[in-house]
């Protein structure tokens, strides 16, 4: 989906009269597709598993406690003109993971720390390591599909144009958007938030992944985890600070 392929649909809805509003509210993201036949290989996207890092690097900890590895973005692989995101280097993240029987530093999932990212610029010096458990658990090679976004819902806007009929019509369009519930930049969508979860103006949304039993994720009860990020330090390739939300 591009824009003038939204705005053309836009036309021929019972919501055209707002054309113009949603077309100022448009925003570049990136579905995340899994390729369940795909092999993992050094240095490809991939959710779940382990990761690889620079040669000799040691696995990120919180509080004493080793982090859980999500998952790794090859920015080469996504194939866009609209984005924001860098157009080379691999970024890892980490979650503060939960599956303790103590709860000496444990992690709520909107403080600081709860996700840690590496970004690695150079590729060429990588090797897989593996965690400090014996099982990496489950691995899926992913791909990226370009497309457009627009707000989840009203906690999204600052006023809200549709009645009833039309929030209806609107969360179709806007379902029609993605072909996944995995996805790079764009709103953050959620399950169960009354509220914005996005920290702040100056952050913006990096990734929103789904709950999922294959890859042992559950965020809330099996919600929805979202990592933000800031505009600048994404400009600039810093990765050393992202928040996250749930629900």
């Amino acid at each position: 989906m591009n824009r003038n392929h939204f705005l053309e649909m836009i036309e021929q809805s019972n919501i055209a009269n707002h054309k113009e509003y949603l077309s100022q509210m448009l925003r570049p993201a990136i579905d995340i597709l899994r390729n369940t036949d795909a092999e993992p290989r050094l240095g490809c996207s991939r959710f779940g598993g382990a990761p690889d890092l620079p040669v000799g690097s040691e696995w990120p900890t919180y509080e004493k406690k080793p982090y859980r590895f999500l998952g790794q973005i090859n920015f080469t692989e996504i194939a866009s003109t609209e984005r924001d995101l860098p157009s080379k280097g691999l970024l890892s993240l980490f979650v503060a993971d939960d599956n303790y029987d103590d709860d000496d530093g444990y992690l709520e999932v909107f403080e600081d720390g709860y996700i840690h990212g590496i970004y690695i610029p150079e590729t060429t010096n990588l090797e897989t390591i593996m965690p400090p458990h014996s099982d990496i658990g489950k691995t899926t090679v992913i791909e990226f599909s370009p497309t457009i976004d627009i707000p989840y819902d009203e906690y999204q806007l600052k006023d809200w144009p549709f009645d009833e009929v039309q929030s209806d019509i609107y969360t179709e369009i806007r379902d029609s958007l993605h072909k996944s519930s995995d996805y790079l930049l764009g709103y953050p969508s959620h399950c169960t938030l009354a509220y914005d979860p996005t920290p702040g103006e100056e952050w913006i949304p990096l990734l929103t992944v789904d709950s999922d039993d294959s890859l042992e994720w559950c965020w809330h009860d099996g919600d929805k985890l979202m990592i933000f990020i800031e505009t600048e330090r994404l400009k600039n390739l810093d990765f050393s600070r992202l928040r996250a939300d749930a629900g």
